[in-house]
């Protein structure tokens, strides 16, 4: 998984042939075999970083704070967490502003759980809005 996040922020642990794309190269470098399968592994990977941060992995700076954690940009604070969780009417439904809890299936919790290993997916349940 340490790969997959210095994948993701830039970082360069092999030199990937230009006539193969990114995903096509780092599913077969990570994961052994370029399959649909580990496309989709290396994917879930990049995302859940992308939103889940590094918070609570060993293997990951703290410093990657994720899209659904607070952080901080330009020494100001950001938390984008109240226009996914509910706290603000930040949904245009029927052209009406509303407020939906877009993490009503434990939030970073499925995410974390599978940068850590603990799953093999992403794993969400039936009618959360997290899918």
């Amino acid at each position: 998984m340490l790969v997959v996040l210095a994948i993701f922020f830039g970082v360069s642990l092999a030199q990937r042939p230009t006539n193969t794309s990114t995903c096509d190269y780092y599913a077969e470098s990570l994961y052994g075999a370029n399959t649909s399968t580990t496309q989709f592994q290396l994917i879930q990977g990049i995302i859940a970083l992308a939103f889940g941060g590094g918070f609570n992995l060993s293997n990951v700076s703290s410093d990657i704070t994720g899209i659904l954690n607070p952080g901080t940009f330009q020494n100001l604070t950001v938390d984008l967490r109240p226009w996914f969780n509910g706290s603000i009417e930040s949904t245009n439904l029927n052209d009406q502003a509303v407020a939906i809890n877009w993490l009503d299936d434990g939030g970073t919790d499925p995410l974390y759980r599978f940068l850590s290993g603990q799953t093999v997916n992403v794993t969400l349940t039936n009618g959360t809005n997290e899918k």
